[in-house]
């Protein structure tokens, strides 16, 4: 995932300011937004506002309503909303944990000592949007063993509202939390080798849990 910075085209200018604006409260849920009062505001003509507008909608940040045209959803993440989408993630992972206890299917263990190598390595510099994307990667090569391609397509979005709409706080994990992430992941992936499944889904429900109780300090 590139940073909320990086970004190059135009399209890409709308598309996080678009974000910027419904996190600091410029834009509100239910607010009709059109490609004339961003092309004011933003100083980008149609087109890009187009192309940026139709990601949002993808995303599930906007949405097209009949007669309404477009208009801003409700993604603002809170503590509270914040749990419940951690809730979502567990009962992903424990229903592909449940498929792989049931079937023969090996699992590739070396994706995931990569996403906690670079989990470490980010952690070591202290580069969070890295550190971040690589934790989530590491749920999503999980859940996609569910077999089931709605369950990772809706962990993508969830991670996305977290990612970006998220309170401040909310994803500020101090380094000794890093470390003791990074400590129970390796240990789900000991779990993983040895086929110890039922293990493996209540150590990451204990990881969830942290995160949530994190939220709230």
């Amino acid at each position: 995932m590139k940073s909320k910075r990086d970004y190059k085209t135009l399209d890409k200018v709308v598309y996080y300011s678009v974000i910027e604006k419904i996190k600091n409260g410029e834009l509100k849920p239910n607010e009709h937004l059109t490609e004339e009062r961003l092309s004011k505001e933003l100083g980008v003509s149609r087109s890009p506002i187009r192309k940026a507008i139709t990601a949002l909608v993808a995303e599930g940040v906007l949405d097209y309503r009949t007669y309404s045209g477009v208009v801003v959803k409700d993604t603002l993440v809170d503590s509270t909303r914040y749990v419940q989408l951690l809730e979502v993630i567990e009962l992903f992972v424990k229903a592909a944990l449940e498929k792989l206890e049931q079937s023969e299917e090996e699992i590739n263990i070396e994706e995931f000592e990569k996403c906690i190598q670079s989990m470490d390595r980010a952690s070591y510099l202290r580069d969070l949007d890295e550190y971040i994307f690589n934790e989530h990667q590491f749920f999503l090569r999980l859940i996609n063993y569910s077999g089931n391609p709605y369950y990772k397509e809706m962990t993508k979005k969830v991670f996305f509202n977290i990612n970006y709409f998220s309170a401040d706080p909310i994803n500020q994990y101090s380094e000794e939390m890093r470390e003791r992430n990074i400590k129970q992941l390796t240990h789900v992936v000991e779990l993983l080798k040895d086929r110890r499944y039922s293990e493996a889904s209540d150590e990451i429900k204990a990881l969830l849990l942290n995160y949530g109780a994190n939220a709230f300090r």
